[in-house]
């Protein structure tokens, strides 16, 4: 994955994620907003290496099989949507099947719905995380609201996932 595309998957995910670990992050990593923008950020190993743990290990994979769809077809509406509609479309399909839910808090008071999907051996479990709206994740953690429901309205619908 080249680093131009792993700051735009990198900068959806901080977007998400709150105010306060977003910039926690851009602290750490020390990359030239003015590169970025125009597009000639180069990465040092380190920073790759940091980056890579802003995604579990399956949007990891999710996110290298995005950036080489979209090298060899760019989709029009970027990187950033492909990657977001590729997570919603498997996340619902996960939903449907029954997979494992939780919602948490992180540190910085983002809530988190997480999508676990297990195979029976500690440690391989596929996981899903989406940033959610603290009153959603409320009434999620209550049960006032349907998950699938939610993420029916939310989440584009598998059908609609374009290449």
């Amino acid at each position: 994955m080249n680093d131009q595309t792993l700051l735009a998957l990198a900068a959806l995910t901080l977007a998400a994620a709150g105010e306060t670990e977003k910039n926690s992050w851009l602290d750490r990593l020390h990359v030239p907003v003015t590169a970025v923008l125009a597009g000639d950020a180069a990465l040092t190993g380190k920073q790759r290496g940091s980056l890579r743990y802003l995604f579990s290990d399956y949007e990891w994979m999710l996110a290298n099989k995005v950036a080489v769809q979209n090298e060899t077809a760019p989709a029009e509406q970027g990187v950033g949507w492909r990657y977001q509609n590729a997570k919603a479309t498997i996340a619902l399909a996960w939903l449907q099947a029954g997979a494992a839910t939780a919602v948490t808090q992180s540190q910085s008071g983002t809530a988190h719905l997480e999508i676990r999907r297990g195979y029976g051996v500690r440690g391989l479990d596929d996981i899903l995380d989406f940033a959610v709206p603290a009153p959603v994740a409320k009434k999620l953690q209550m049960q006032k609201l349907d998950l699938l429901e939610w993420a029916q309205t939310q989440l584009p619908a598998p059908g609609e996932a374009t290449d």
